[in-house]
């Protein structure tokens, strides 16, 4: 057995042992990552990588090529100049967005030099952004659509490099075991970094961009969906009942539907809301619920409640601060009536938090649904966080029945699967043109701010007394690596800091 032979079996031994223990300390996922590696290792030692055009980079992806779809890209990329214009939109809407990741991140980073990094009880799973690995992401919907994603992102780079000129030699896949890690389309190297700078920070900034509009117009899309549902039982629910308070002394159970109020129908939080401020304290009244589904029927009945005083529960809570009590004082009366529910919400609220401005519940101005289209499809991300990795809690999914012509066609499970499915493509498309925007190489983010870098340092090399184009390319160099390699190193600390 030769010297280099040995030297890779030790190798592998290595990562297999690392693997393993990782396996064991955090997640099965690195068992099989060590694996994967180790196979690679051996395909591509005995040339099997090379006959599948293929090759191994970072030691454990595996970068597929392919020459198909060059004709479609030819055929697509032929109105240059309007490609050329979008091209310039997606420059700004990049710089803009980067910007914003910019802020986002000094502000954490202040954050946790004045106050600390607050300790995190979620496992350590959850740094693992893998469809099925990660406790918050499902497998099916979110690996197809993270393919859907990468492939428009890439193909947006494509038909920027073809607006201007450039080659496209193969599209490809970037795998890691069986997951999608990524999409490729491989531009002449040569002719790429010999553009003009305004070309190339285009092509850079096309995938990013043609994401962000993906998830925009999707939502758009989910909102136009969102409209083909209703409650199939109008009420009001409580997601939690307050120990000892009136509801619960009356066993109304969380997620059960509020019909009526002492006679009065109720069919939203604030209609509910307003019938209980009819009230004092001490007053007796019924109230008609809706139980939990038992083989898709609710059981209906009447319970007698007597109310509480809101002022009096309030100003006995331990925890309450002194600014709290103050507002409690200010502005809630001795004997106001207080039913001891909580997350009051009417029956298309799972519905509803989606679509947001869209949604037919909502009642706002034009200018206030135009802010919040934009900004939507970015506040839904926490949204399967919330739910443990859920569009929404099943329970508000139970509240729902198909209403509309297109959902009288498809029925409600085929309508929640299109929504489902349109959801994630959403997240993973922000997800990704948000995560390619960090200014760190090799992300296209990365690259667009050594590109800016460079515009200033030409302007400002200018100036100078002995101004030299042979300077600039030298320092940009030094200062976007240093650049890159610093902010990777904050962001691995901003998130294992919560871990130690």
């Amino acid at each position: 057995m030769s010297d280099a032979r040995r030297e890779r079996d030790r190798r592998a031994l290595i990562l297999l042992f690392i693997s393993g223990f990782l396996a064991i300390q955090i997640h099965w996922a690195f068992a099989v990552l060590g694996l994967w590696i180790v196979i690679l290792g051996q395909l591509e030692n005995r040339g099997f990588l090379d006959r599948w055009n293929a090759t191994r980079v970072l030691g454990g992806i595996l970068m597929i090529r392919t020459k198909r779809g060059q004709r479609a890209l030819e055929k697509i990329a032929q109105p240059r100049k309007a490609w050329r214009v979008f091209g310039e939109i997606s420059l700004w809407t990049c710089y803009g967005a980067m910007f914003l990741i910019i802020g986002l991140l000094l502000l954490s980073i202040i954050s946790a030099i004045m106050y600390g990094v607050p300790k995190s009880e979620a496992p350590p799973s959850q740094m693992i952004l893998i469809p099925g690995v990660n406790p918050i992401i499902p497998f099916w919907w979110p690996a197809l659509a993270i393919i859907g994603a990468l492939v428009i992102h890439e193909y947006g780079h494509a038909l920027q490099a073809r607006a201007h000129g450039m080659r496209v030699r193969s599209f490809g896949l970037l795998m890691l075991g069986p997951l999608p890690l990524g999409a490729f389309a491989e531009p002449e190297a040569e002719e790429l970094f010999k553009a003009p700078r305004r070309e190339r920070v285009r092509m850079f900034a096309a995938g990013p961009a043609i994401n962000l509009y993906a998830a925009l117009f999707t939502w758009l899309l989910i909102g136009a969906l969102a409209t083909q549902f209703a409650a199939a039982d109008p009420g009001v629910h409580a997601s939690g009942i307050i120990e000892d308070a009136p509801a619960d002394l009356a066993e109304i159970q969380p997620w059960e539907i509020i019909t009526h109020f002492d006679g009065i129908e109720v069919s939203t939080a604030q209609g509910l809301s307003n019938e209980i401020g009819k009230f004092k304290a001490g007053d007796e009244v019924t109230v008609r619920v809706l139980s939990h589904e038992n083989q898709g029927i609710r059981t209906e009945r009447i319970v007698n409640v007597t109310l509480a005083d809101r002022h009096e529960y309030y100003l006995t809570q331990e925890n309450l601060s002194a600014a709290e009590r103050d507002w409690v004082e200010g502005n809630v009366n001795p004997g106001d009536a207080f039913l001891g529910v909580s997350g009051m919400a009417g029956g298309t609220v799972g519905m509803d938090r989606i679509a947001g401005p869209l949604s037919e519940n909502q009642d706002s101005s034009l200018i206030f649904k135009g802010l919040g289209a934009a900004l939507q499809p970015i506040i839904i991300i926490s949204t399967p966080i919330e739910h443990g990795g859920q569009i929404m809690d099943p329970n508000e999914m139970e509240y729902l029945e198909a209403d509309g012509w297109l959902g009288d066609l498809l029925g409600k499970q085929i309508m929640m699967l299109l929504i489902t499915g349109l959801f994630w493509f959403v997240w993973m498309n922000l997800g990704l043109g948000f995560a390619n925007l960090i200014p760190i190489i090799p992300f296209d983010g990365g690259h667009l701010m050594k590109d800016m870098l460079h515009w200033i340092a030409e302007t400002v090399n200018r100036f100078t007394k002995n101004p030299h184009p042979m300077k600039v390319e030298p320092f940009v160099n030094r200062i976007s690596s240093l650049s890159s390699l610093i902010l990777f190193f904050v962001l691995l600390l901003l998130m294992f800091a919560q871990y130690l």
